[in-house]
């Protein structure tokens, strides 16, 4: 029964990223505040720092990979605009300590609209021709963990 209840939970879990998309720049931000260090003027590790955000790009090249390949083509100017407005956001919300601006939360929101950002210029870039079902998949996959969760625990009350 255990491992019903593992599937129908996987099943949500998977079901929810595909509805939900790639996620990568605010995985990457919350990684590395997470996972980096400060020193004692709040200022995050810069390798560690760097090698999240290397992190994240990969994310989106793999998440989008017909956009990524478009981009190192010179096409996909959707993809620039993403990481400026992504830089004018940070800087307008930043207070110059990075352990304050972790625990604060307002450039966590910029990340956020930065993921959105990228998923349009994916679709601007055609990733998503022929890819209609998607996000289709994911919500019956999430459905599925669903049902099956709540089977699961009406037949564990019976």
């Amino acid at each position: 029964m255990r491992k019903i209840l593992l599937l129908m939970a996987l099943l949500l879990a998977f079901g929810a990223a595909f509805a939900l998309g790639a996620g990568c720049s605010e995985k990457a931000y919350v990684a590395a505040c997470s996972g980096c260090s400060f020193d004692a003027n709040g200022r995050m590790d810069q390798s560690c720092s760097s090698a999240q955000r290397a992190g994240g790009i990969a994310c989106v090249s793999a998440s989008y990979p017909i956009m990524s390949a478009k981009y190192s083509a010179g096409q996909c100017p959707g993809v620039d605009a993403c990481a400026s407005e992504l830089s004018s956001c940070v800087s307008s919300v930043s207070s110059g300590n990075d352990k304050a601006n972790c625990e604060e939360g307002s450039a966590h929101t910029c990340y956020a609209a930065s993921d959105s950002c990228i998923q349009t210029a994916a679709k601007n870039c055609g990733e998503f021709e022929g890819q209609t079902c998607s996000g289709s998949s994911g919500l019956i996959l999430a459905v599925l963990g669903i049902v099956g969760m709540a089977s699961y625990i009406r037949s564990r009350k019976n």
